[in-house]
């Protein structure tokens, strides 16, 4: 079985794919663990607790979007989860009502038109973004979607107006979806700003080397016209792999067929060496 950088490769692309309103936020993991869902949702109510201010944002103008949300959550666990809704604090603010109701992530993204153009930019104006993958909501919102991919090598001239494009075009109903991954030392889900490591130095350190897959989706709210971003992310084990000399492989030749800043944007420096050390223990002496 592939892995799932095998599966995804590593150029910067929409990729997008239709995904059917039943599994638009799953219960079930992806990767087939019994425990995930729940140890993630136990996460957030400790971060909502005690990092609020980090992991949840939203502007006045969003109000109106964050109550449509979370009707849309409630209406969907109701629906496919097969199981009963958990109580909602109508208290909180209705995005953060949501977002504890799930693992995933939660944004919402509003048009903005500026001199008079047809064509609007997608501004982010409210989040419940309690797994972070090495940035900072507080300085991504109210920014436009090229403002907050700026550190994404070679997002501006790709993809900029193709996802503004997208966005704007975008019609109720349909779900689109996409995955990316990235390389982590450790299994943080809470993972703001990219933590700085020397190079490992023993081949113990790959314990410590964690693959993450995104899984996200988009759809437009019906009623206010916003974009919903959500992100269910999952950790696995690159131990999972240790043995497997065609994953390990291929990821080494992605990480050398990278460009330079996609390399440091990756921080291939830091991990590559780790993959080469599990890659050359399986080569015969």
């Amino acid at each position: 079985m592939q892995a799932p950088w095998q599966k995804l490769g590593f150029q910067l692309k929409l990729g997008l794919r239709p995904r059917q309103e039943s599994c638009w936020l799953p219960r079930e993991s992806l990767f087939g663990s019994d425990t995930e869902r729940d140890e993630q949702i136990r996460q957030k109510q400790h971060l909502f607790a005690h990092n609020h201010a980090d992991i949840f944002a939203a502007f006045p103008s969003a109000s109106p979007a964050s109550a449509e949300m979370l009707q849309m959550v409630c209406d969907h666990i109701t629906s496919h989860h097969h199981a009963p809704l958990p109580d909602i604090d109508h208290t909180q603010h209705p995005l953060e009502a949501a977002a504890r109701l799930v693992p995933e992530d939660l944004l919402l993204l509003a048009p903005h038109y500026q001199n008079n153009s047809d064509d609007p930019s997608w501004h982010l104006e409210a989040a419940a973004l309690a797994f972070p993958a090495h940035w900072v909501l507080a300085e991504k919102m109210g920014q436009p979607m090229r403002m907050i991919h700026q550190p994404v090598p070679h997002y501006d001239e790709r993809l900029t107006r193709p996802v503004d494009r997208f966005f704007t075009a975008m019609q109720i109903g349909p779900i689109s979806s996409r995955m990316n991954w990235s390389l982590q030392i450790g299994s943080e889900l809470f993972t703001p700003r990219r933590v700085s490591r020397k190079a490992a130095a023993n081949n113990d350190d790959f314990q410590q080397l964690f693959l993450r897959v995104e899984n996200q989706t988009l759809r437009k709210l019906p009623d206010t016209g916003y974009v919903v971003f959500t992100i269910r992310t999952h950790m696995l084990p690159m131990t999972l792999w240790q043995d497997d000399r065609d994953a390990l492989q291929s990821m080494a030749d992605m990480m050398q067929n990278m460009s330079l800043a996609t390399k440091l944007y990756k921080g291939v420096p830091l991990y590559e060496p780790l993959v080469r050390r599990a890659l050359a223990r399986l080569d015969p002496a």
